[in-house]
């Protein structure tokens, strides 16, 4: 089974500065996997090991994201086989439908895929829409939210869904396109021998010449206004504070 997982490249949250504009500084901030991909690349390889399959990762992004070494070597030692990047300077993938027309037309170039894995979301936007977009695109099976995937023969997945308030099971014909939930996995930490293995790779870039013009644009990123965090501290026996803490807590408006 060939499998392609799709995955995005975001700054640390950790690092991003907030202006006294309000608005994001991305500046001197470092570069990660997206946290939600992660779970999409560990259910790629475990599902390449369960069918005796083959994993490529798929990233989208600008030059200064993609041309980094540790990024490449991060990706590819999570169990892809292969990395294939699109990089295009001229677009920010700021807007889903920008990003998943890309994918989709990356995924033409690649050719030959039985199933393609995408997280719910990513760690800047989580728009949960890319997945289901990229399926749409290509006129293939889409699922999302996915909690389990098993193969069940050369062209057939069964995969589970947990909703509110019940699981479903499906049988999905290939290819497909599945978005992956968090709780699917518990993304392993690669070993050193994997890191290693992983600068031995390969890396192929695609060309991508098809219309994306993004179809939203952002006008205004704004933080929230930053606030002190308050201290207060309530003393007393237990009734007597939980007292206080009502009497505070309505007198705050709450």
């Amino acid at each position: 089974m060939k499998i392609v997982t799709c995955c995005k490249v975001v700054p640390n949250e950790e690092e991003i500065k907030v202006l006294p504009s309000r608005e994001l500084s991305m500046e001197g901030a470092s570069y990660k996997i997206s946290q939600y991909d992660l779970n999409a690349l560990e259910s790629g390889k475990q599902l390449a090991a369960a069918t005796a399959g083959t994993m490529t990762a798929l990233s989208i992004g600008q030059t200064a994201v993609l041309e980094s070494s540790k990024i490449r070597k991060d990706i590819l030692s999570r169990g892809a086989d292969d990395l294939s990047l699109v990089i295009d300077d001229g677009h920010a993938f700021s807007d889903s439908l920008e990003t998943a027309k890309t994918i989709a037309e990356a995924l033409k170039a690649i050719g030959d895929y039985d199933v393609v894995l995408c997280g719910m979301g990513s760690n800047d936007l989580y728009s949960q829409e890319v997945g289901v977009q990229v399926g749409t695109l290509l006129g293939l099976p889409t699922l999302n939210n996915v909690t389990a995937i098993t193969a069940s023969g050369d062209s057939v997945l069964t995969v589970e869904r947990t909703l509110e308030n019940e699981v479903e099971t499906l049988e999905v014909t290939l290819p497909a396109v599945l978005s992956v939930s968090s709780e699917i996995n518990v993304p392993a930490v690669p070993s050193m021998r994997e890191i290693m293995k992983a600068g031995k790779k390969p890396v192929n870039e695609l060309s991508i010449t098809a219309d994306i013009t993004p179809s939203t644009e952002m006008t205004e990123q704004l933080a929230p206004e930053q606030q002190e965090r308050r201290q207060e501290i309530i003393e007393g026996d237990n009734e007597e504070a939980v007292a206080a803490l009502i009497s505070f807590l309505k007198k705050e408006g709450f």
